[in-house]
């Protein structure tokens, strides 16, 4: 065989598996979503704020305005947001998998790496849900993809688009500057630039994104009078307990609550350390090469090393700032993501000559062996489930509400009053107040602009009138900062209209008022 055929055909080898799994993940990707999602897609209290279903309004403004968008077209939002899962799910394995492809240059590590990502429990979960998760990922791939092109091409204009994309992060989940943390960090550590360049890059990422993301906020300000929904105070109220449970979340990544607390917590620490060493080694010698002009994708390892350590940075400044915060499996979603992504990277390079690094990669390649058989059950289970019941307020058990079923059949025009607005919101179409609340969830503080006693004037001005019910759901027992039902029947004289087996309607006491 001559020599151009024979390059032919190992290029055309080489080619084969990459386009398998290019396609591959994508599509087993869009099935999970398709099998999660089969009694709809999964809708929490945030995708009924995101939809203007409750009375509490969203946040962060990207994937709400997205749905709207999508809305105005005539579609309704639920579809929409069906539509838009659909394609994230399919996207972000795209990105995830050409992304350690290039930066690994090897077929088997980005296979791994991105199987771990893609059939991970909380990738299934999140990408099932109509929640911002999927799209600040999609957003967050963007911006590596625009890093790695930087890195492989030294144009400083992909920084620039790195700084919009950090900008454009922002405003799909606030915690997005760590990702721009993170990249500054390794700009300034850059050995191929003099300090004078570092600090412009730096500049070039840090100037767009800050004109987006405060542009967004001053603006926001102005017409609604709200941007972050949040004071900048110090009212966090973090206890040992809780920071337990942000540590729990972590610990999941490597296996299931089936697995004693402690051994969950021991394994991830291992684990951890395990890969920072790996990592560490890694820099190094990537770090060492581009001082000598050899730039490489792999570089791209370290600023995702350095996002788990600035997002969790953030993450203490948020739970220090606001109330009732702390880092659950839904927050911790990203850093999972790019964490596997970093350590995939360096173990794709790494040098294994050294036996403590090869012994430290054989042990990581067997955890991560370990892991895909873990997350292939515990995703199993939950779409399994997610078929059978739905999730959220699209689950089956709210679609069949007896409660909501009742309040169906109330007078449209009729004001009702619930802790479950959203609830009612998502299921029945109808808009609902929230019930009268002692304090506000962020802060832990009475509401200054509408305190408890005039909430209650309020509710009992409406129901006065007598088209006004107030709608207690057994099910959402979660919201510990609204008045208790005792409360409410003695403050607003209250008498059930109807009892039911997830819930009761209330009214006012008419005949007591007249007697009086």
């Amino acid at each position: 065989m001559s020599a151009p055929s024979q390059t032919l055909t190992e290029v055309k080898a080489k080619a084969d598996p990459d386009r398998f799994w290019a396609v591959g993940f994508p599509l087993l990707a869009v099935l999970l979503f398709l099998l999660s999602t089969h009694q709809g897609i999964g809708i929490w209290p945030d995708s009924a704020r995101y939809m203007n279903m409750a009375a509490t309004p969203w946040d962060a403004p990207a994937y709400a305005a997205i749905l709207h968008l999508v809305a105005l077209s005539g579609l309704d939002i639920v579809v929409g947001a069906w539509g838009i899962g659909l394609v994230l799910s399919g996207l972000n394995a795209f990105l995830t998998w050409h992304i350690l492809r290039v930066a690994t240059g090897r077929t088997g590590y980005a296979a791994l790496g991105t199987a771990l990502v893609v059939i991970a429990p909380q990738t299934v979960a999140l990408h099932g849900l109509a929640m911002s998760e999927p799209l600040f990922l999609t957003v967050i791939m963007a911006t590596l993809l625009a890093f790695l092109r930087y890195v492989q091409s030294g144009e400083t204009r992909w920084l620039i688009a790195v700084g919009v994309g950090i900008g454009l992060a922002s405003l799909v989940r606030f915690t997005a500057p760590a990702l721009g943390a993170a990249i500054a960090l390794f700009l300034i550590v850059d050995p191929r630039h003099d300090a004078k360049r570092r600090v412009a890059d730096v500049a070039r990422i840090f100037i767009p994104s800050a004109v987006i993301f405060l542009g967004w906020a001053i603006i926001a300000a102005e017409v609604s009078g709200r941007s972050t929904g949040r004071p900048m105070e110090w009212l966090g109220n973090m206890t040992a307990r809780e920071w337990w449970l942000s540590f729990n979340a972590l610990a999941a990544w490597i296996a299931p609550d089936e697995v004693p607390t402690v051994i969950r917590r021991i394994l991830f620490l291992m684990a951890m350390s395990a890969s920072l060493l790996v990592l560490v080694r890694h820099a190094r010698s990537v770090l060492d090469r581009a001082a000598k002009g050899h730039a490489e994708p792999s570089l791209i390892a370290i600023p995702l090393g350095f996002f788990f350590f600035t997002y969790l940075g953030f993450m203490v400044l948020a739970t220090a700032i606001e109330t009732n915060l702390h880092l659950n499996g839904r927050y911790a979603f990203p850093i999972y993501c790019t964490s596997i992504m970093a350590v995939t990277i360096a173990m794709a390079h790494v040098k294994i000559a050294d036996p403590a690094i090869r012994w430290l990669h054989s042990a990581l390649i067997g955890l991560a062996c370990v892991m895909l058989v873990s997350h292939g059950l515990r995703s199993a289970v939950r779409v399994h489930q997610a078929w059978q019941e739905g999730v959220g307020f699209a689950s089956l058990d709210w679609a069949r509400s007896p409660t909501l079923a009742a309040v169906d059949r109330l007078p449209r025009d009729a004001i009702l009053y619930s802790n479950g607005s959203d609830a009612i919101g998502y299921v029945l179409r109808r808009p609902a107040r929230d019930i009268p609340a002692h304090i506000m969830l962020r802060t832990g503080r009475e509401d200054p602009d509408f305190p408890y006693q005039a909430q209650l004037a309020g509710a009992r001005t409406a129901l006065a009138r007598g088209n006004a019910y107030v709608v207690l759901l057994n099910t959402i027992d979660w919201r510990f900062y609204m008045a208790s039902e005792q409360e409410l029947i003695r403050q607003l004289n209250l008498v059930p209209v109807a009892k039911l087996e997830d819930g009761t309607i209330y009214q006012r006491a008419i005949k007591e008022e007249r007697q009086q």
